[in-house]
């Protein structure tokens, strides 16, 4: 099993954006998002996305007023945020957000790990730091928003573990889901149409499957306020604030 970091740089992160479907499309989505959630940054406000991806998140940030701090471990992600970012602020790292305080040393007002993103981490000693770091990292009355999928509630079994996940005449994407205890082992399946016929590219990788008790009990305890927000974009979304 390829581990997390591998699987994107070598196989994901060249077709995330296709995958994806309609970057603009995802780009609005979290635009309303933050719309819907009345950020309204002061001048010099620095907003942190952790796992940035190509920048669905990083942009509408940058669009608000925000300095954005766009950290993803995936090298063609973020190349491909840099080619989009135009004249935005936005600062791009490529590494482990565990890694965030030493780019971050006067903290943030506002901090997002959206996509589904926490449950890439390794174990849960690094879901704990994580947790840790970003809590640290919140200036008094920041904000911490975190989205993922529902991995706890229900283990999908025979067919509803194959997921189609977008098709056109020259590829094809799916993926197969085998439930753990603690984790899910994701195989992602690629077709590609060549002059000699159709060709097959897999690779497998681990997600967590965290528990959104335990993470907001975890937040909780690192002296944040904990709301449960309206799922978006199918995903449970959770805010975490510092008290002033």
């Amino acid at each position: 099993m390829r581990s997390v970091r591998d699987h994107y740089d070598s196989f994901l992160g060249p077709h995330y954006s296709w995958i994806l479907g309609d970057f603009e499309a995802a780009r609005d989505a979290n635009a309303k998002l933050f719309a819907s959630l009345s950020l309204s940054p002061q001048p010099g406000d620095v907003a942190v996305d952790l796992g940035a991806g190509p920048g669905c998140q990083a942009l509408p940030l940058a669009d608000l007023g925000y300095r954005v701090v766009a950290i993803d471990f995936c090298k063609p992600l973020i190349a491909e945020l840099e080619s989009r970012r135009g004249d935005r602020e936005i600062r791009t790292i490529c590494d482990d957000f565990r890694r965030l305080p030493q780019y971050l040393p006067d903290g943030a007002e506002l901090i997002v790990c959206l996509g589904d993103t926490l449950v890439h981490l390794p174990d849960e000693a690094a879901v704990i730091m994580t947790i840790d770091v970003v809590s640290a990292a919140l200036k008094p009355g920041g904000q911490f928003l975190y989205a993922i999928r529902d991995y706890i509630s229900s283990v999908p079994e025979g067919s509803q573990r194959f997921i189609p996940v977008r098709a056109s005449d020259e590829q094809i994407f799916t993926c197969f889901l085998d439930y753990g205890v603690d984790a899910v082992h994701v195989h992602d399946i690629l077709y590609r149409k060549t002059a000699g016929g159709w060709e097959m590219d897999i690779s497998d990788y681990q997600k967590l499957r965290l528990d959104t008790a335990i993470l907001n009990a975890l937040l909780q305890q690192n002296g944040l306020d904990v709301t449960v927000l309206p799922p978006h974009e199918g995903m449970i979304l959770v805010s975490a604030k510092k008290p002033r």
